[in-house]
């Protein structure tokens, strides 16, 4: 009974301890946040931004940058940037403006190390008279020599919005300007207001969104590239989408042909993803910047680095000449689309995220069947022990089991997947598994199963691994359920044995 009492005890201080987490304070809010742009009738254009943050707890002010700081970039051969007004409203009302001294001009630390971006600035407004309570208030605007219009607006944030406005001022004349939001489902049924105004005498219009009270973007992994809300706004479509669909790049044969090596053809696609990542630095610059623009594949290699959208140009490439069909694609044109077994699969150029299916095609089952026989492959231990390695499945989910926590607040995106597979290992004379033989099984209806079983007769070790999911998006009511097979699924990649006596 004492036993039963203290387990109680345990669950209720984790309940708890939940519950607080999910009720704790963000550490800053946004009061304001507000996005203008001004298409003017001589092919330029005006961007203004605005926020209202307030600080509600000590580690705004040393967890994130852009609290305590903020970072604007621009482009000096295309843009110029006024700053309209910055001070620091503290707790008892007193405004604190910001002095010449706080305003720091400099070459933005992702540059420092690439020639081709080495152009652009970078403000930097260390905020003055700051506390708890404080309200930090920027305003700025960019004249740009050109009007064209492609951007994306997540509606959660870092921490919670109270008021987000989205302003577009255009001459319907002169441009056809759409807009679309994604994950609009993630959207509150109230604090949504779109309005629309036209001048009839010249035609000009101006589309104005509200959002409020929009709540903290969640920041966990693996979660469905469509959760976060976004609104995108764009008055055509970049040139640079059509032109570079099935374009090679031969020049790195030689690396590619080092990296790629033997598996399957999504090992293959990944290795090449993965050495993008891993070798071509990010200059994370908004391609506005840039004048919606991106450099050759040749270019991103030769240089080592480029922005999300040149390593997607490079990453593309580089699969085309290994004989797969990619492309550049993604809202943000930061993602390649890679054709495998006639179904397209997307894989980010900014990690190491795993390839996943988009749109209708994500709900396909992904299949597999092994039955065969394969020598041992045995790592040495100590005193006459040894470790049978089992060798991954190809196609199975790439969620890693120790990054999903007990909790969770979004849904998870996965594989739907049909994993069988049955492999005898052919043990050296004499040696034999530690255990008698295993079984593990789970199910949950649904959701999937995992079923596991390994025995040994004579020297072979059969091993037999069957994986079931059956939906790609796992929603939280299914969470732990997914969380328990995906962990048993990846728990058993081994199996002791020990040699003869």
């Amino acid at each position: 009974m004492k036993k039963m009492f203290f387990l109680a005890a345990i669950i209720s201080m984790f309940n708890i301890q939940l519950s607080t987490l999910k009720a704790q304070e963000p550490d800053a809010r946004f009061k304001t946040l507000k996005y203008e742009w001004t298409m003017n009738a001589d092919g330029s254009s005006d961007y203004h931004y605005r926020h209202e943050v307030q600080i509600l707890r000590n580690r705004a002010l040393v967890a994130y940058a852009d609290k305590g700081e903020t970072f604007v970039v621009y482009n000096p051969d295309l843009e110029t940037l006024t700053v309209n007004e910055v001070y620091t409203i503290q707790k008892d009302g007193t405004r604190v403006d910001m002095p010449q001294n706080a305003f720091v001009y400099q070459l933005p630390s992702q540059c420092t190390d690439c020639g081709r971006f080495n152009h652009l600035r970078e403000l930097a407004m260390v905020h003055t008279g700051m506390e708890l309570g404080c309200t930090i208030v920027v305003d700025y605007t960019i004249h740009r020599q050109y009007n064209y219009l492609y951007e994306s607006i997540p509606l959660w944030r870092e921490c919670p919005v109270d008021k987000l406005e989205v302003v577009v001022n255009y001459n319907h004349n002169d441009m056809d300007l759409k807009y679309t939001i994604d994950g609009s489902q993630q959207l509150p049924s109230e604090g949504v207001t779109r309005s629309e105004s036209v001048n009839t005498d010249d035609m000009n219009r101006s589309l104005h969104y509200t959002f409020e009270n929009m709540p903290q973007a969640p920041n966990e992994p693996y979660m469905p590239a469509d959760y976060i809300p976004v609104l995108r706004i764009f008055n055509g479509v970049p040139e640079f989408v059509p032109a570079f669909d099935n374009a090679k790049y031969s020049g790195a044969q030689d690396a590619m042909g080092q990296i790629v090596g033997r598996g399957s053809k999504r090992d293959k696609a990944n290795a090449i993803r993965n050495f993008v990542v891993d070798n071509i630095h990010l200059n994370d610059i908004a391609p506005a910047h840039l004048g919606y623009t991106h450099a050759t594949a040749e270019e991103v290699w030769q240089t080592g680095c480029g922005t999300a959208t040149d390593k997607a140009v490079l990453l593309a490439a580089l699969l085309n000449d290994e004989g797969f069909e990619a492309r550049v694609l993604g809202d943000e044109m930061d993602e390649v689309g890679v054709v495998i077994d006639t179904l397209e699969y997307r894989l980010s150029v900014r990690n190491k995220a795993p390839m996943y299916l988009y749109g209708e095609a994500k709900d396909e089952v992904t299949r597999c069947d092994i039955k065969e026989t394969r020598d041992a492959k045995l790592d040495t231990l100590e005193d006459g022990f040894y470790r049978l390695k089992l060798d991954p499945i190809a196609g199975a989910p790439s969620v890693n089991a120790k990054r999903l926590a007990i909790y969770r607040t979004a849904p998870l995106q996965s594989t739907a997947c049909d994993m069988k597979s049955n492999i005898s290992y052919t043990l050296p004379k004499g040696m034999k598994m530690v255990a008698a033989g295993q079984t593990h099984k789970l199910d949950f209806e649904g959701v999937g199963s995992v079923e596991i079983t390994i025995k040994q007769s004579g020297s072979k070790v059969r091993v037999v691994r069957n994986l079931k999911i059956d939906k790609s998006d796992i929603e939280l009511a299914d969470y732990g359920a997914y969380r328990q097979l995906i962990a048993l699924w990846q728990s058993i990649d081994g199996v002791l044995v020990r040699g003869g006596e």
